[in-house]
């Protein structure tokens, strides 16, 4: 797959890939803006501006974004990140045309209204409160942030932000935020499907975004990353079980060697239930409920996090912590039961993973958006796989080498009392 790459003399960067089979196309937009480009006094707006942006329209027949591409066979969504927020939607591949006119329309002003803004405000603090305050462990990814960067750096905080600055949001906040960040030059414009001409795809997106305004503020973010390893323990009787949460620092995205090495060692360690981490702490000692190890790749530092939450009062996270270390050891430092059976099946694992995204219209567009937003690289994905099914045992280990020598930064949920 050969993607069509088209860059408007306003920045905006189009990537157009037909594809074969289900009449459905994806259009997706990436704009170069997250958490991280917060003020450590205005956290969560990114987020906020997520869901504000599906109120953008101001059209004479009143009817809403969701509402058009709901009536045209389609769906819609977003998400945010601390690094880019990307919005999505399917429709059947004859309404590509009606895709990429909402698509203009949402960049081509501010039409946010305060009635919306007020809409909004609500629906994401009560976000934040169903799924942070009111979930056990649902404040963990807000404590590990505060936890592994130092006050004020730019991932100090999470996603979701605090809800004493989303109150304080004032439409000309939001105003600003708009025609700073989502600009062309600042996006990446996405459309994959089974669509009859990429050309005439490439020159109706030329006719609707060209005559659009780049930020004339600048979209350039100072972010510093300022990793610390420090040690949090929440306590709380109510809490079913402890619970551990522990996470090694690593340089950002665009240190590709080290973050491919890192993804295929969190892919061996703890995806699957086949995985080392699971069948020892799930299965045969049975200390934990769930245990899992991912990679959180960010721009500026990235993180490889171990979680598990254990399976009676009994076990401490302490405990949790000693065979963690005891496991990470064992595989990596002794360098004797990691076997070339590991490495093969962690590379299956990453196979089927990326071709579930090749897959669909969704996962491509995504794929594609990111990457060039990213990396200027389209064809990033189809690369990353080679590399990531190269990676031997001995980068594995030279990596946990380093890594796990360093003090992680560590969240606990205890259910002993001060």
């Amino acid at each position: 797959m050969i993607p069509s790459i088209m860059t408007l003399p306003n920045g905006l960067r189009i990537v157009a890939l037909r594809t074969e089979g289900v009449p459905l196309v994806t259009i997706g937009v990436a704009y170069h803006v997250g958490a991280a480009h917060e003020s450590p006094h205005q956290t969560g707006y990114a987020h906020l501006f997520e869901h504000l942006m599906f109120d953008n329209l101001a059209r004479p027949d009143g009817k809403s974004f969701d509402e058009l591409v709901t009536d045209a066979g389609g769906t819609s969504n977003a998400y945010t990140t601390y690094d880019w927020t990307y919005y999505h939607m399917t429709l059947p591949a004859a309404a590509w045309e009606l895709g990429l006119e909402l698509e203009a329309e949402r960049m081509r002003g501010f039409a946010i209204s305060p009635a919306a803004l007020e809409t909004q405000r609500r629906v994401v603090i009560e976000e934040i409160a169903e799924n942070v305050f009111n979930q056990p462990y649902g404040t963990a990814q807000m404590l590990l942030a505060r936890t592994a960067f130092s006050d004020g750096s730019c991932y100090s905080w999470d996603v979701y932000g605090s809800i004493e600055h989303l109150r304080a949001m004032t439409l000309e906040d939001a105003r600003q935020w708009y025609e700073r960040y989502y600009r062309p030059n600042n996006a990446v414009l996405t459309v994959v499907g089974c669509v009859e001409s990429i050309t005439a795809v490439l020159e109706r997106t030329a006719e609707l975004f060209s005559t659009l305004a780049p930020s004339s503020i600048g979209t350039h973010n100072e972010c510093t990353a300022a990793p610390r390893h420090a040690r949090h323990v929440e306590r709380d009787s109510a809490l079913p079980a402890d619970m551990l949460l522990c996470a090694y620092h690593l340089p950002g995205i665009h240190d590709r060697s080290t973050l491919s090495t890192a993804k295929v060692l969190a892919t061996v360690l703890g995806t699957g239930r086949s995985s080392p981490v699971a069948r020892r702490f799930v299965y045969d000692e049975m200390l934990a409920h769930t245990a899992h190890v991912g990679l959180d790749q960010r721009e500026h530092a990235s993180l490889l996090e171990f979680s598990a939450i254990a399976r009676t009062k009994s076990i401490t996270a302490d405990l949790l912590f000693e065979h963690w270390q005891t496991l990470v050891r064992e595989f990596f430092l002794s360098r004797q039961p990691l076997s070339e059976e590991h490495m093969e099946r962690a590379r299956n694992k990453i196979r089927r993973r990326y071709a579930q995204s090749f897959q669909t219209t969704e996962g491509l567009a995504d794929m594609l958006a990111t990457a060039t937003l990213l990396y200027g690289d389209p064809e990033r994905p189809w690369k990353e796989l080679s590399e990531l099914t190269s990676i031997d045992r001995d980068a594995l280990c030279n990596l946990a080498e380093k890594l796990f020598h360093q003090e992680p930064a560590i969240v606990e949920y205890s259910t002993v009392p001060q």
